[in-house]
């Protein structure tokens, strides 16, 4: 039986994190067994002072089951399990700072490593993380929405591009620059053209005016470049009030930035958090799954443990199904998916 605990890291911080645990009894002791971090908590009420960092939430008595011949893979010239690695993947792409992820690791597995450590793993399966979701081809709508952000890098501003299809809320591309001509918002549609594997019909932007020169460079004349106020506007029935919803988890992204102040980082950094978002983190506009699940038959992973894995295990796709969650009666439906692995024969296993 699972449930899920939270915990304040560091210690009266005020910063709460869920994880998924199990009992086990081992011999006389009974340990609580890390099976998964779930993310940053929300707005639940905790214990407070030096009590328990535990809270009870109601969750589905189903069994989680742990392959205990998986739990215990090492990675050639590795010395931490491969599931523990994920596990800090996770963890850093939801916003966990490196120092609290080297603090629990040290209470949780007894592991006292530098941050170095936790970093080059960041790194390490950051990049295979795009080289596994490269040729995945999302199957989008017609009518994308592109918004800007920036952050301070020493006395400079880096700015953030971000375009998402109003359809399935995925994120179709992310560009990084120095600056905000037109030359970057044509980088930024390519990119989702490139993604997507088609022109869009309609692209929704805010004002600013590097997104004019920037469309017709990429889209030319195939594509309508609608201007307007990004949480208002509306277009075809198709609201640009999800750019507004993935604005509130901008402030993930800007902790997993915060410590860096390299370009290089901040663009590896950027690519990896675009994968997470939409193959990991859960999206209330998809039923509560991942969009990439929401709208595929087929990923190519379900979790950070497909990608942090030996490369003497195959590399395996995952055939997705949907279905409703039927205790939840009342306000937006939720979706469960049932990622169910594809044999090297093509059938699901």
């Amino acid at each position: 039986m699972s449930f899920i605990r939270a915990k304040e890291i560091p210690p009266r911080s005020g910063n709460w994190y869920d994880y998924e645990v199990r009992t086990v009894h081992e011999g006389k002791r009974v340990i609580q067994q890390h099976i998964r971090y779930i993310g940053k908590s929300g707005s639940s009420t905790h214990s407070s002072g030096s009590g328990s960092a535990s809270r009870a939430i109601k969750t589905s008595p189903a069994p989680v089951s742990v392959n205990p011949s998986t739990s215990e893979i090492r990675i050639p010239k590795m010395k931490t399990p491969a599931r523990q690695i994920a596990s800090a993947m996770g963890m850093y792409y939801g916003g966990m700072p490196l120092d609290a992820i080297q603090q629990q690791f040290k209470q949780d597995y007894d592991l006292d490593m530098s941050e170095s450590n936790y970093w080059n793993w960041v790194k390490r399966f950051t990049k295979e993380a795009i080289k596994q979701a490269k040729d995945f081809k999302p199957d989008v709508g017609d009518t994308w929405v592109a918004d800007e952000t920036y952050m301070k890098l020493k006395e400079r501003k880096v700015y953030f591009w971000d375009i998402i299809d109003t359809k399935t809320n995925y994120l179709l591309a992310s560009h990084v620059s120095f600056s905000r001509g037109a030359t970057e918002a044509s980088i930024l549609m390519k990119l989702a053209e490139e993604r997507a594997g088609k022109t869009p019909k309609v692209v929704i932007t805010d004002k600013l005016k590097s997104y004019i020169g920037g469309i017709e460079d990429a889209y030319g004349a195939d594509a309508k470049h609608v201007q307007g106020g990004p949480f208002k506007f509306s277009d075809s029935g198709e609201s640009t009030a999800i750019i507004e919803r993935f604005h509130k988890t901008l402030e993930q992204r800007t902790k997993v930035f915060e410590k860096f102040k390299d370009m290089a980082s901040i663009r590896l950094l950027t690519d990896g958090w675009l994968i997470n978002y939409n193959f990991f983190k859960q999206n209330e506009g998809c039923g509560n799954i991942p969009p990439a699940q929401a709208i595929s038959k087929v990923v190519p992973f379900k979790d950070w443990n497909d990608i942090v894995k030996s490369n003497k295990l195959p590399d395996i796709d995952y055939k997705v199904s949907l279905h409703y969650r039927q205790s939840v009666k009342k306000g937006n439906p939720v979706l469960d998916a049932m990622l169910t692995p594809i044999t090297p024969s093509g059938k699901s296993a």
